[in-house]
């Protein structure tokens, strides 16, 4: 802690009794509440997004149909991303199966938005709780809101569920408990509960491996075993001019670190974690997907050229910037934190995300949009707390004669105000139009929900975006750009859909017989949608 902020009673006391405050009803009562407020807002949001049938990709209905199955007890076959298409060939999530009870109970699609929510709540309220210990409860209710409203959270919620929702409670768990190592006397039993909540990451997504070994690098430093093994090798360079003591043999002093590694308390199990972290994500990468993928290949290698990166890291620092969407979306993560988070150690876990994604030839990754910004929220808000819990020395000194607990919510009320500022510019502004944020069905929606009706449960379906997922629930269904499937019982075509552009078939009947090499008529059409049967049915 800054020696040169002013501190009153008050946070004296809050620093003597942690536990206290930890167990405060109050300030349990506040982070539930909070957490419940957020989990309604989000769910209201996705409650009318779906009832317009708002459908901004085909995960949605991806994802459900690995529910579906799990909850069958059988393999996650996804017709959707092709025939015969294993998931597990595609990204390595194998948390995901914690999605069976809720979807074997509540078989909808609709099932995995809200347990999306849920996830978010739960992280909340954590992070909420974490903060009160390190900030105070005014700040950490401000900073429990600034994230609630972050960017990166209402742009997952906006397009619908993902597998990286399941990282957040796990990331303000780890973190949280890295923030309180700093805070107390004995670090290793926090450092050790961060890096057990670290380590289910690797279950989440390919690349959260290399993350989990980056929260062992931090949970490293934080031991001060570092430090320590440092001055041990090199005393010289530790040692002031005046002290100057006889000093062992290089390789005397070298064993006695490396042992240290051992013996010190949480260290072997920092090292041992950024091992677990890089072998679960080239395990992943290099043979489980190869495995169940039906090409025998990691489908996204070319996500980003690390030998390139390596070969010319000067050239690969300027991509991180340029195009300016890249500036931008730092820019914007940079505000969300008020600056002050990249003061933290915890702010290089943002690192592996930041790199593959603005390393990336794919023009998506650059923007502050879609879902790749989720993770890295908590990460953000907990480098804040970090740096608000423990203020660095020179912003002790630049704060001299400042409250500590004025500083923490003067900085807490930035965070709130950046979320607040933005939220215009978010999809959470979409609860202030009253054409989405009505029960009543447009005509085009009812044209959508007819043509859902239409088609019979148990039969086999291609459909193009429009209402791919909602035809989901007791159907296989295809997407009708890909190729190699047998012809489906059913077609179904928006002549509308955002897939087709300006370039719908002009005879939705005539495209399916020609692209199914079977014979195809219209039952009903709803509006722009037409919905076709194979004739030999």
């Amino acid at each position: 802690m800054g020696v040169f902020f002013k501190r009153d009673s008050a946070e004296v006391s809050s620093r003597l009794s942690p536990s206290q405050r930890q167990n405060s009803p109050g300030s349990r009562l506040l982070a539930f509440v909070l957490a419940l407020a957020f989990f309604a807002l989000y769910s209201v949001y996705s409650f009318f997004q779906y009832r317009h049938f708002v459908t901004p990709s085909w995960d949605l209905g991806i994802f459900t149909q690995l529910a579906q199955n799990y909850a069958r007890a059988q393999a996650p076959i996804v017709p959707i991303k092709g025939h015969g298409f294993n998931l597990w060939g595609d990204h390595f999530h194998p948390i995901l199966v914690l999605l069976t009870p809720f979807y074997y109970f509540f078989p909808s699609p609709q099932t995995l938005l809200y347990v999306q929510n849920g996830l978010i709540a739960v992280a909340v309220f954590l992070l909420c709780r974490f903060a009160q210990q390190g900030c105070g409860k005014l700040s950490a209710f401000l900073l429990a809101i600034a994230f609630g409203l972050s960017f990166g959270i209402q742009q997952a919620v906006s397009v619908q569920f993902h597998e990286v929702a399941f990282a957040l409670p796990f990331f303000v768990l780890s973190l949280g408990n890295l923030v309180l190592a700093a805070r107390e006397p004995e670090r290793a039993p926090r450092i050790r509960r961060a890096l057990l909540w670290a380590l289910p990451l690797v279950f989440v997504k390919e690349d959260m491996g290399i993350t989990v070994a980056m929260i062992g690098i931090v949970a490293l430093l934080r031991t001060g075993w570092l430090r320590g093994g440092w001055d041990n090798l090199f005393p010289h360079a530790a040692a002031r001019s005046d002290d100057a003591q006889p000093v062992e043999p290089f390789s005397r002093r070298f064993q006695k670190v490396a042992s240290s590694a051992i013996t010190s308390p949480a260290v072997l199990e920092s090292f041992l974690t950024v091992v677990w972290g890089i072998s679960w994500s080239a395990a992943a990468v290099a043979l489980i997907l190869p495995f169940f993928n039906t090409a025998g290949q990691f489908d996204y290698a070319d996500k980003v050229d690390f030998a390139a990166a390596l070969g010319d890291p000067l050239q690969a620092f300027a991509t991180l910037f340029y195009p300016w969407t890249k500036t931008f979306s730092l820019l914007l993560l940079l505000a969300v934190g008020v600056l002050l988070w990249v003061l933290s150690p915890l702010a290089i876990i943002a690192l592996p995300t930041l790199c593959w994604r603005l390393l990336s030839p794919n023009e998506g990754y650059w923007e502050s949009t879609w879902h790749y910004s989720l993770v890295l929220m908590p990460i953000v808000t907990m480098a804040l707390v970090d740096v608000l819990a423990t203020p660095p020395a020179f912003l002790s000194r630049m704060g001299r004669g400042v409250s500590l607990p004025i500083f923490r919510r003067t900085v807490a009320a930035a965070a709130c105000g950046v979320a607040l500022v933005l939220l215009p510019f978010q999809p959470l502004k979409e609860l202030a139009n009253p054409r989405f944020a009505t029960t009543e069905l447009s005509a085009v929606d009812q044209a959508k929900q007819q043509a859902v009706n239409a088609v019979p449960q148990g039969v086999t379906v291609a459909s193009d975006l429009s209402i791919l997922t909602y035809l989901v629930p007791d159907r296989t269904v295809y997407w009708i750009g890909h190729e190699g499937k047998p012809a489906p019982d059913y077609v179904v075509i928006d002549s509308m859909g955002a897939a087709w552009g300006n370039n719908s078939p002009q005879n939705p009947a005539g495209y399916a017989s020609e692209r199914f090499n079977a014979t195809y008529f219209t039952v009903r059409t709803f509006g722009t949608i037409s919905v076709m049967k194979r004739t030999d049915l």
